[in-house]
């Protein structure tokens, strides 16, 4: 596992908490030092609970079709599956969303696999059976992404399609970004968003809740986990974790949207919307944001972006 750059601990977090609380007890006049302590304490919960893994885990996909291998190095285990056709193709690459895995790919993968198509699919970090981590990022997997994308056989492919979903969306969108490169780049010829999350800043006041007026400190305390934790991406904004900054598609994109999302709501597809991008969107009133491996109207939309192919 990689180690921490930006947070600290569960222990070291829950000690500042009981010496910050035993001090006044102690000596009444450390209550200055109890108050500094317990400032402390917050920032750091707070550092960790917006850098926290996912707590639950799916299962890896399982289907004789599909080969797996991992990446793998000191800091990281990363489990991916992949199935090659024995000519040259088109790949398509899918990433799954939040406290998904890869298993919940298989009937769409199978889609594209069955119509000629080379398909892999990654378990992101926590999730599925590769390796959790200790500060989640979407630019973790970005980098992880890339790794893969440099192991697999690219003789064999003609074009890059990404599929994402959910958070999976929202990686999909900063694979975009000018900053990340590859000989898979000038290749991405379609991308396909299911009910993506476009933006950092609805999850975080989300995440602020009741507690609103900490979200402006949320942002800052967000904003250089981030850099510490990714000091390769220079003069970072809060408006680059978000669309259009973070990073938009240069090709035909198809978006499939639960018209009742109850996990993200409109607001991500709304952000969406209003960028200057080729798009074709269908907000689909059968779909829902999660338990979906199978959608018969979403299905069939997919088949008609293969059999007649906007890009």
């Amino acid at each position: 596992m990689d180690k921490r750059v930006a947070t600290s601990g569960n222990l070291w977090i829950l000690s500042l908490l009981l010496v910050s609380i035993s001090l006044p007890f102690i000596n009444p006049y450390l209550v200055i030092a109890s108050f500094v302590l317990m400032f402390i304490f917050l920032r750091s919960l707070l550092l960790r609970l917006i850098f926290i893994g996912p707590g639950n885990r799916k299962p890896t996909l399982e289907d004789e079709n599909y080969r797996t291998e991992f990446l793998q190095d000191e800091n990281k285990k990363i489990c991916y599956h992949y199935f090659l056709q024995k000519e040259k193709s088109d790949l398509v690459i899918f990433l799954h969303g939040w406290q998904s895995a890869s298993s919940r790919f298989g009937n769409r993968m199978d889609i594209f696999r069955e119509r000629g198509f080379h398909t892999l699919v990654m378990d992101t970090r926590g999730h599925g059976a590769s390796s959790s981590t200790f500060e989640w990022t979407a630019g973790k997997i970005i980098d992880d992404f890339k790794e893969i994308m440099e192991i697999i056989d690219r003789s064999k492919i003609s074009n890059v399609h990404l599929y994402g979903h959910s958070l999976g969306g929202f990686v999909t969108l900063g694979i975009q970004n000018e900053r990340h490169d590859g000989w898979w780049k000038g290749k991405i010829s379609s991308v396909i968003l299911e009910s993506p999350m476009t933006a950092y800043s609805p999850i975080l006041k989300e995440m602020s809740g009741k507690f609103s007026f900490l979200e402006p400190y949320m942002k800052k305390l967000a904003l250089n986990g981030f850099k510490k934790i990714h000091p390769e991406v220079s003069d970072l904004k809060w408006e680059d974790i978000d669309v259009p900054n973070w990073g938009l598609p240069k090709c035909p994109t198809l978006l499939l949207q639960a018209e009742n999302d109850t996990r993200l709501g409109r607001e991500h597809y709304d952000l969406l919307m209003n960028c200057d991008i080729d798009i074709e969107a269908h907000l689909i009133a059968s779909l829902t944001h999660s338990r979906n491996n199978i959608n018969e109207e979403r299905d069939n939309l997919i088949i008609d972006w293969i059999e007649n192919p906007r890009y």
